[in-house]
């Protein structure tokens, strides 16, 4: 078939690189424009021109794919679907109707949990324990086509967003291409959703990274690993008469109960939390690099009775 390609983020990138080596021909590719990132502002490209770049291939930047020009464009590429992930823009019904079998979307939940742009942060922020990815039809409600397919996982109890994304990206790949398959056979039998099973999942605020540590330890410890690496976890470490801004970036729940108010370090230098205590297991001080938990005791020194206290939402 002639796909036409619209992704932006790290969890498009396998999806497209396996389109590229299918027996489909991927006839266009629009990603979002290249935007400032990091602390300097350095105007960077998506992962999808990134990647397009490396195979050999153009990728059109497109501030709004529902546009007379660029609607024109994709429909003199006559594709006979376009696949979606992780674009980033809602996809108009003229967009649309310029495929014969109109949109194809990967999802990196299953549906109808999580819907929304960021299903892999808040499964692992509420704690799932399984999760997945699924191929359904774009409409105009975000997230509520019809389901072709869904590929499901356990969830590792100290997994971050950053490798499960990676992982659920990998096995979205090959569910594209296998959905892909099926509706060019003409053997889609795509599913309504089940309303009454509706979840959402917002786009992550920076205020969502601010740990609260008179929670219990499984809680802290998801939400850190939910919105690594961005916001991460942050919190102020009081220590020695100051106060250092830090965000961990991995933990483990630890045996035992917690000693001291929430979020002071014990004898084992463990975080107490409401319930429970807590291994820190990375953190990076702010301007700092990303160090494993011993280097960073080592460096720093912190001891028994220091406190993490939550840094100030924004």
């Amino acid at each position: 078939m002639r796909i036409v390609y619209l992704g932006s983020g790290t969890f498009s990138v396998p999806a497209l690189e396996a389109l590229l080596a299918s027996r489909h021909e991927v006839v266009g590719v629009l990603t979002q424009p290249a935007r400032p990132a990091g602390r300097r502002g350095k105007l960077t490209e998506t992962a999808v021109a990134r990647a397009c770049a490396e195979a050999g291939r153009d990728a059109t930047a497109c501030e709004d794919i529902n546009t007379p020009d660029v609607v024109a464009q994709v429909r003199g590429l006559s594709p006979d679907a376009i696949c979606v992930a992780d674009f980033g823009q809602m996809i108009g019904q003229d967009i649309l109707d310029c495929a014969r079998h109109g949109g194809v979307n990967l999802h990196g939940s299953v549906l109808p949990a999580l819907r929304g742009a960021a299903p892999v942060n808040w499964a692992l922020i509420r704690g799932q324990e399984r999760t997945g990815v699924t191929t359904l039809q774009v409409v105009k409600k975000m997230d509520a086509g019809a389901v072709y397919q869904t590929s499901e996982t356990e969830i590792g109890p100290e997994e971050t967003a950053e490798e499960l994304k990676a992982r659920l990206a990998a096995m979205g790949a090959e569910l594209l291409c296998e959905t892909l398959g099926l509706i060019e056979g003409g053997w889609a039998e795509p599913r309504e959703q089940d309303a009454s099973r509706v979840t959402f999942a917002r786009r992550l605020k920076k205020a969502d990274g601010v740990l609260d540590f008179s929670g219990d330890a499984e809680g802290v410890h998801n939400r850190i690993r939910g919105v690594w690496p961005w916001p991460g976890g942050q919190a102020v470490l009081e220590t020695a008469g100051r106060a250092m801004p830090v965000t961990i970036a991995a933990s483990r729940v630890e045996a035992g109960e917690a000693t001291g108010e929430p979020g002071t370090l014990d004898d084992a230098l463990c975080v107490a939390t409401g319930s429970g205590r807590l291994r820190i297991v990375r953190i990076r001080p702010a301007g700092k690099r990303l160090m494993e938990w011993a280097d960073f005791v080592n460096g720093y020194h912190p001891k028994a009775g220091d406190r993490f206290a939550g840094a100030r939402k924004a």
